[in-house]
């Protein structure tokens, strides 16, 4: 077959994977964030807004759905379940996590000893019961730090591992697979019509079998 109609057939195929990854998204697990516990001397405000940064950041990575905080309260309340505090042993993480008809809880602890504070995320897997994911972070310094850079990175970590692949934030992820397949595909494109063009009978190069013969003198 030649270039000229493999070429097409080769740039339709990449298109249609990244169309079909555009309109066939990966079906997300669904999981709930559980406020982290509180630590003395940390607060349980304190807490609380952490767990919310926690939240926020695996929204955004777009790799899960998660329950808000508002519905996680509303389906508590619904089923009347009170949610406590306390509720950082895996049996009552399964419980909550089946009541609110999610696959995976998140469930974190966060204390402070001096300046080090120490944050402990668990992943329950709600099917199996089992830990999936326990990972702690350390840090030492200033809450606002631990806040606004320290818990959305440990979020990011926690979803990569969670995932088993490379998590972007927002627009980063937007088409980061589609693009590579359309840039792939413009480039097999091109070079294979440069090739083309190299190849064309009109372009090669004579060679001497392609050179006429020496003209005949007269009586030969």
């Amino acid at each position: 077959m030649q270039i000229r109609f493999v070429l097409p057939l080769v740039l339709m195929a990449f298109i249609s994977q990244a169309a079909s990854q555009e309109t066939h998204p990966i079906k997300k697990l669904n999981v709930a964030v559980l406020d982290f516990v509180a630590r003395a001397p940390v607060t349980p405000d304190e807490a609380a807004t952490l767990s919310d940064v926690f939240t926020s950041q695996l929204i955004q990575t777009g790799e899960f759905e998660v329950l808000e905080r508002n519905q996680i309260q509303a389906l508590l309340k619904e089923q009347n379940f009170q949610q406590s505090g306390l509720c950082d042993q895996v049996e009552c993480i399964v419980e909550t996590g089946k009541l609110l008809k999610v696959q995976r809880m998140f469930a974190g602890t966060v204390g402070r000893l001096g300046t080090l504070y120490n944050v402990n995320i668990r992943v329950i897997n709600v099917e199996t019961g089992k830990i999936e994911l326990d990972r702690t972070r350390q840090y030492d310094g200033k809450i606002e730090i631990l806040a606004s850079q320290v818990i959305p990175e440990f979020a990011i970590e926690i979803a990569e591992g969670v995932t088993g692949k490379r998590v972007y934030i927002g627009s980063s992820k937007r088409g980061s697979s589609s693009w590579l397949w359309y840039v792939g595909g413009v480039a097999i494109l091109g070079g294979g019509a440069a090739a083309y063009l190299y190849l064309r009978p009109e372009n090669k190069t004579p060679t001497n079998t392609d050179l006429p013969g020496a003209p005949k003198l007269p009586g030969q």
